[in-house]
């Protein structure tokens, strides 16, 4: 195998063992019969084939040539070899050429004490041009980075010393400079794009955490904060919010000025409008990083619980001013966030969630009148708290935020929710049905009313963001990240609402026994015009039981839902109990329906229709059939009779009595109690 470009001397010798293992092949072919001439001529071919093939390979000299071979002959095993040995060969002396001109570009530079733009920018191009196609570390190495950069930084200081002095001495940022002023303008745009370029010379990259020209910019500022603020630490997050307060009062003076004056409108300029907006708010913030930096983030040792509660303060300052600055002053950049170390951060996330949970405990230990109206106001002033950390877009922030959705606006939730159904509505044995009818109806509300919460959340932002992310990371497709949480309170309102139910259901049969017992309905002679009195107490009841609900903020569909579903078990009752129990005279039948009216008339519904549901449609149409017994006409005759019922084609008698919501059977049973 060939190990370097030595070893291309051995393949003449190689050809020649070749030739000579050829010649006593043919001698042994010729000993053969005449079909051997065929194999013989087919060898010579082939050995001529391999002839030109070895002489071509002791042709190649590069790469170049070598791919030509690969084309004509195939990826046969020498040309790899050749192409590997050609190639490094090749980067080596391109390597060497290359630090031959970094040595004389190093060279240039050396004798040179300083350097001014022009001449270092044709530098930076010679540089990159000689390392663009070797390894970049080459320009470390041979030290041609540091000279180069020495000469930059020494003119850049030159010009920075001249910008900075300009900037102060023209009081840029005070409101008695104008922008008017065509020729202070230019000259300061001139000098600050200069610096600019200078800065992008940088090699191998330019530092963007440091741009000459707005360190400049941003020097005015940076004296004013020092001579405001130098004797004061951050010892409290009122500090924080002092420098913020100084600091947006001076946006509002000059970001737009500042624009104005360092924007180069010209197309060949980088400095753009939204690049003098976003550098010049990120360079003034830096004596504030400064501050927060070296007063409590760079030693974050906690000692008591007042030093995690200044933290703790401290750290929310950070997001409301973070928050500020990008709704305020469209910034967005890195902000006083970027600067918290994880640990700071991780300390904060679990400080909150304890504090929101301990919060939160107390709230369940208090009674349903109060816990669920306490639990939306603590999850709205939560939301509220958070809002600020929500709305910075910083990537190292989201594990923090699916963190505390998950362990607050949806893990508080669920757990108020099983504490609310582990809370018997019995538990008391002095409770009275009512008073546990009511007890049930503050479960209601208080789920509705934290559904209605959970609602209006999960259009926020905030979470639609998160939902997105969640769903990218986990390849889910969830319509919220609120939707398990939501599902749950939805499955529990119709449980809870059903108990409601069933607890009116509960107290009206126990009420309506009496009514139940009454067995002279045929003997009633008078026209009545009141209920009877077996029905007083029911009545006030179901107005009792009524009223209250009605007294609690449930969603009108709730409350609607609950009353057809009484009035249905009205309707049953007075069928099985009373209607099918027994017979009517024709005033005992018009008490019986002003009975049903005076108890229909307790659920006080919102709008009032006849009938007001399907199953009121039914019993209608039963009480008008059973009311023919009190109407005698030829045309009843016809209907009343048994073969006419046991037929079950009601269609004549429909459109008759215009009956629209009783099944066959239903006519039928109210049919035969007249024959």
């Amino acid at each position: 195998m060939l190990q370097s470009i030595e070893d291309l001397k051995g393949i003449p010798q190689l050809i020649h063992e070749v030739e000579a293992q050829r010649g006593e092949l043919a001698e042994k072919i010729q000993g053969h019969n005449s079909p051997g001439d065929d194999l013989l001529d087919d060898f010579d071919m082939l050995d001529a084939q391999l002839a030109k093939a070895a002489a071509d390979v002791v042709q190649a000299r590069s790469t170049a040539d070598v791919k030509a071979l690969k084309e004509k002959y195939g990826n046969l095993a020498i040309l790899e070899q050749l192409d590997s040995l050609f190639t490094r060969e090749e980067t080596k002396q391109a390597q060497k050429h290359a630090l031959v001109k970094v040595q004389n570009i190093y060279d240039s530079m050396a004798a040179q004490q300083e350097a001014n733009s022009a001449q270092l920018e044709l530098w930076h191009e010679d540089i990159k041009q000689a390392l663009a196609e070797v390894d970049p570390d080459l320009g470390a190495q041979s030290g041609v980075y540091v000279r180069f950069t020495a000469l930059l930084t020494q003119e850049a200081a030159v010009l920075s010393e001249e910008l900075k002095t300009l900037l102060l001495n023209a009081n840029w940022d005070a409101t008695q400079f104008s922008v008017v002023d065509a020729v202070a303008t230019e000259h300061l745009r001139d000098l600050s794009n200069r610096l600019y370029r200078l800065w992008q010379l940088q090699l191998p990259e330019p530092d963007s955490n440091s741009i000459w020209n707005f360190e400049c910019i941003a020097n005015n500022f940076k004296i004013k904060f020092i001579y405001h603020f130098n004797n004061q630490a951050v010892q409290e997050p009122q500090s924080v919010e002092m420098y913020f307060k100084f600091l947006d009062k001076y946006l509002d003076q000059n970001l737009f000025k500042c624009v104005d004056i360092f924007q180069d409108p010209s197309s060949s300029s980088s400095m753009t409008q939204e690049l003098v907006h976003q550098q010049f708010i990120n360079h003034i913030l830096n004596p504030i990083r400064e501050k927060v930096s070296s007063t409590l983030l760079k030693n974050p040792e906690i000692s008591s619980d007042q030093d995690l509660k200044t933290l703790i303060a401290l750290i929310s300052q950070i997001f409301i001013i973070d928050n500020a600055l990008i709704k305020k002053h469209l910034y967005y950049g890195h902000g006083l966030i970027a600067m918290i170390p994880k640990s700071i951060l991780d300390t904060w996330h679990q400080f909150e969630i304890e504090a929101s949970i301990s919060q939160f405990q107390k709230i369940i230990k208090s009674p349903l009148e109060k816990s669920g109206v306490d639990f939306c106001k603590l999850l709205q002033n939560l939301y509220a708290y958070f809002e600020p950390f929500f709305h910075i877009d910083f990537d190292e922030l989201m594990d923090y935020k699916i963190k505390i959705t998950n362990r607050i606006f949806m893990g508080l939730p669920n757990r108020y929710r099983e504490n609310l159904l582990a809370v018997k509505d019995d538990q008391a044995t002095s409770y009275t049905d009512e008073a546990q009818f009511k007890q049930t109806l503050w479960k209601l509300n208080n789920l509705e009313l934290i559904m209605s919460l959970l609602k209006d959340l999960e259009t926020k932002l905030t979470f639609i963001q998160i939902t997105n992310y969640v769903n990218i990371a986990t390849s889910s497709d969830y319509s919220t990240v609120l939707s398990d949480v939501l599902d749950s309170y939805e499955d529990t309102v119709i449980a809870v609402k059903d108990s409601v139910i069933h607890r009116i259901k509960k107290m009206l049969n126990m009420s309506l026994r009496n009514y139940f017992k009454l067995n002279e309905w045929a003997l009633v002679t008078s026209e009545p015009h009141q209920c009877s009195a077996e029905l007083i107490a029911p009545l006030s009841l179901s107005n009792r039981l009524i009223g209250t609900m009605d007294s609690f903020d449930l969603k009108p569909h709730t409350t609607l839902s609950v009353k057809n579903e009484v009035l249905n078990i009205i309707i049953h009752y007075m069928l099985d109990y009373v209607v099918n129990l027994n017979k009517f005279s024709e005033m005992g039948f018009v008490q019986l329906q002003l009975d049903y009216n005076a108890l229909k008339e307790t659920l006080s519904f919102p709008h009032v229709s006849i009938p007001q549901n399907a199953e009121e449609g039914a019993f209608l149409e039963s009480l008008k059939v059973l009311e023919l017994r009190y109407k005698r006409s030829q045309t009843n005759k016809q209907f009343l009779s048994k073969s006419y019922i046991d037929r079950r084609e009601f269609s004549a008698f429909r459109d008759y009595l215009q009956i629209k919501y009783s099944t066959d059977s239903e006519l039928a049973n109210a049919m035969y109690r007249l024959i």
